[in-house]
């Protein structure tokens, strides 16, 4: 009984060093592998973000290369760093959802297609002689395939993973293969004050940094579009803020000598507006301007809406450059709000003051927000999506006056340099093309809007 006992406790012990070298391994390389922001930031719309052609020149610890775009050359001990940070968050989050709060999605058939399409997402494989030969040189190159593209509101900082986590039936959910792909903006999620584990493991958690104020031209956004390319699902917030509004936030248009100030939670100084969308904004620039807006505020929201549209055209670049159109399919949340509310003064982002006594059950603190006798600030999300959008007519219409759109491919882990330099060279947007950005964007603007407001009723 003794050995027995002893050989029990050997077992244990080895095991459990056995995992935790595993852990620690996995989570070595992923911070290798972490993803690298854009090292010289510009607001000009003519260039392009760069990052530094060796990624150990900006970080000590890091890859040379750029993580592998195609899931079928991640290295082992990635792809279990991967497993590890979307299995762990995801967990967490369906545990304090399904405990301390409610999400609630309409289970209608608009759900069921976007679960058809998530599960599908990189099954559904074209033939390479389906793509314009010219826009790749490689003979070799990815198969592309069909990806999905999903585009929502945006409520809160917490709404990816808080949002995106839940959206999947759990043991789907918590497979790293069937989860989106995200972006973030660096100053949040991968700014120099986190530590390079943090980076490695939100990267692990199959998110890219995303140049605030870069433009459509920035290489991050090409970045992220590859995973398109290579028929993974993708998520977008194109109002590019957090807008706690019932309707659909993003911009509006500035009254004259008026500049954007800035809501970060990690600035405090105000800095100049994302205005490269658009190469004929003529807003003033000037710092010397005494009128400054911040988003997402009540002065913001007393604006008439922008004639260009609130949301951000990177979305419709990434839509009208993929190899094969994506489906694009929108959802509309609202609920994040009370647990991160926004302050309609500074804009800033603030926790909820009785953030510990929200995580209560409602038999011990009375929080609900079903209409049972609670406060109505209980964590109560809701969810709902809507219909498939198309783009094939404005495509067409664009190519049969323009010509062929230039497309991006999924990147190859050979990929020399100069095919790279040449993709960057072709990613910078031409004028009509941006006004084919406009109204792709615009439609799904029309579409998020109806959402926004229905869910948030």
């Amino acid at each position: 009984m003794a050995s027995t006992s002893s050989y029990l406790k050997s077992c244990l012990k080895y095991t459990s060093a056995t995992l935790l070298t595993l852990f620690t391994a996995s989570m070595t390389a992923a911070t290798y592998y972490r993803p690298i922001p854009a090292t010289s930031p510009t607001n000009n719309s003519t260039h392009t973000n760069t990052h530094s052609n060796d990624r150990r020149t900006t970080q000590s610890f890091c890859s040379p290369n750029s993580p592998p775009w195609n899931r079928d050359h991640v290295p082992l001990l990635l792809q279990w760093a991967r497993g590890i940070s979307i299995g762990a968050t995801t967990l967490a989050i369906r545990l304090v959802m399904n405990t301390y709060g409610r999400y609630e999605i309409r289970e209608d058939v608009c759900y069921e297609r976007f679960l058809e399409a998530a599960i599908d997402a990189r099954s559904e494989q074209q033939p390479s002689s389906s793509i314009d030969s010219s826009s790749s040189s490689s003979s070799s190159a990815i198969p592309q395939q069909r990806g999905l593209l999903t585009v929502s509101n945006h409520r809160s900082l917490f709404d990816d993973p808080g949002i995106l986590s839940c959206l999947l039936p759990l043991p789907i959910a918590i497979q790293p293969h069937h989860q989106r792909w995200g972006i973030c903006s660096q100053e949040y999620c991968f700014n120099d004050a986190l530590p390079s584990y943090i980076k490695g493991y939100i990267g692990a958690g199959q998110v890219l940094p995303i140049c605030r104020g870069g433009g459509i031209n920035q290489q991050l956004l090409l970045d992220f579009g590859r995973h398109l390319a290579n028929g993974e699902w993708c998520h977008v917030f194109p109002e590019a803020g957090v807008w706690q509004w019932k309707e659909l936030g993003g911009r509006r248009e500035l009254p004259k000598g008026a500049i954007w100030g800035s809501a970060s939670d990690f600035k405090d100084d105000q800095k100049k507006g994302d205005i490269s969308d658009n190469s004929t904004n003529n807003h003033s620039n000037n710092n010397n301007n005494k009128s400054v807006i911040i988003p997402a505020t009540t002065a913001q929201r007393s604006l008439p809406p922008s004639p260009i549209g609130k949301l951000k055209w990177g979305v419709g670049k990434l839509i009208a450059h993929a190899p094969i159109t994506p489906r694009v399919i929108p959802f509309a949340h609202c609920g994040m709000e009370r647990l991160l509310p926004q302050d309609e003064v500074s804009g800033k982002t603030y926790l909820r003051r009785d953030f510990v006594k929200s995580l209560l059950p409602s038999f011990l603190c009375n929080n609900d927000s079903d209409g049972s006798g609670g406060d109505g600030k209980g964590l109560r999300i809701q969810i709902q999506f809507g219909h498939e959008i198309k783009f094939d007519d404005l495509i067409k219409e664009h190519e049969e006056k323009h010509g062929k759109l230039w497309k991006y491919r999924g990147k190859e882990p050979t990929s020399e340099s100069n095919n790279t330099a040449m993709q960057q060279e072709n990613w910078v947007s031409s004028r009509e093309e941006r006004i084919l950005y406009s109204k792709i964007v615009k439609r799904i603007e029309m579409h998020l809007e109806v959402l926004t407001k229905e869910v948030c009723r």
